[in-house]
């Protein structure tokens, strides 16, 4: 059989996937593949302790609406303030794992005259990102605590880098104890220089 009725011969099936899959990699833009590649690494950075690189995805002001889930009052703090209060909270787990799925993204054209209060450049774009998730975190075989909702996120480009303005949770259900989250501090900076040990250098 040649090339050419192997062709022919090709299933209806098949050849309409292949074009859905094309179609689907037309309509992605490199906007829309940025901004979810900012969101999806928040996530991972956020497990791995990678905080430099995960700072980096904020913008130099940042909103932070964990309300819902804790009571108390919206935060706005620096991306480098944030990365500390993390840095001495999240490495202390075993093991965390925030799960996205079901991302929408919503690009907001704005006026191309306004400028960030944030920095003294222009930027033409910003997004708006929900996405749902659940964050499981252990600690040793006694402590576990899982929380599922959705995020809200807010992003600016600031020279063709996506980064994140703002964040808002919506918790929906929980499981677990929240008392994992009273003991894990004090392991923090060990754990954390446990990793970074393990890290490789590039020359």
């Amino acid at each position: 059989m040649t090339a050419h009725s192997n062709q022919a011969t090709q299933s209806p099936e098949r050849k309409g996937s292949e074009n859905i899959s094309q179609n689907r990699t037309q309509q992605l833009t490199q906007d829309e593949a940025k901004i979810r590649s900012t969101i999806y690494s928040f996530s991972a950075l956020a497990d791995q302790s990678a905080f430099e690189y995960l700072g980096a995805l904020f913008a130099p002001e940042v909103t932070l609406d964990y309300t819902e889930l804790f009571g108390g009052e919206v935060q706005i703090v620096t991306n480098q303030a944030l990365m500390q209060q993390w840095a001495g909270f999240l490495p202390g787990f075993d093991t965390t794992f925030h799960e996205l799925s079901n991302m929408r993204v919503s690009q907001l054209e704005i006026a191309a005259h306004q400028k960030s209060a944030q920095q003294n450049s222009e930027h033409q774009k910003n997004a708006q990102v929900n996405v749902d998730f659940t964050a499981s975190h252990w600690l040793g075989k006694s402590y576990y605590w899982s929380i599922s909702g959705e995020y809200q996120f807010t992003l600016a480009n600031y020279d063709g880098h996506w980064v994140i303005q703002s964040a808002k949770l919506f918790a929906k259900s929980e499981s677990g104890s929240r008392e994992v989250l009273e003991k894990v501090a004090p392991f923090a900076a060990e754990k954390l220089a446990a990793k970074r040990q393990r890290l490789i250098t590039i020359q």
